[in-house]
């Protein structure tokens, strides 16, 4: 451990949520061994870090059991090129999935499906399905549907397929 305290932590992969509170294992400089060192986590952002993770460990030399240690980013699970610019924000996980705020724009990335769920979902805009160039509309009034009613309303106005 350096005279500050602080010292560079790997993580192990060992992770407990016990009480709202996050606790890991991993080891410092020099082979240190750190257990069930408090990892505290912002307001509203919850992370399970992997094994090879690099965080940053503060312990007191006076009290050797009160130890935190910080953050937890896996450098060959991070997304790759420039995707994130000045002031944006994202997340991702191991499996390369990503929520990206980035400028005026949100987008979401996932493997296998994204799932909505919620007692009322309200999309407002155009809605563009299948890219977008989708310019064909999925309604028109006068529409006939597979049940042999007739569109009246024209209610999917802004909806485009392609």
């Amino acid at each position: 451990m350096s005279d500050s305290g602080l010292t560079r932590f790997e993580f192990d992969g060992t992770v407990e949520h016990e009480g709202g509170q996050q606790r890991v294992n991993g080891k410092g400089f020099a082979g240190d061994v750190f257990d069930r060192v408090h990892r505290p986590e912002p307001h509203g952002f919850a992370s399970h870090p992997v094994k090879g993770g690099q965080g940053l460990v503060l312990q007191s030399r006076a009290q050797r059991d009160a130890a935190y240690v910080l953050g937890g980013e896996n450098p060959g699970l991070r997304p790759k090129g420039d995707w994130l610019t000045a002031g944006g924000t994202a997340l991702y996980d191991a499996a390369g999935n990503i929520v990206s705020v980035v400028a005026a724009k949100m987008r979401i990335v996932h493997s296998a499906s994204i799932h909505l769920e919620a007692p009322e979902i309200i999309l407002e805009g155009v809605i563009r399905l299948g890219g977008a160039g989708a310019s064909r509309p999925v309604s028109a009034q006068g529409t006939v549907d597979s049940g042999g009613n007739t569109d009246q309303s024209n209610p999917a106005t802004g909806v485009f397929a392609t």
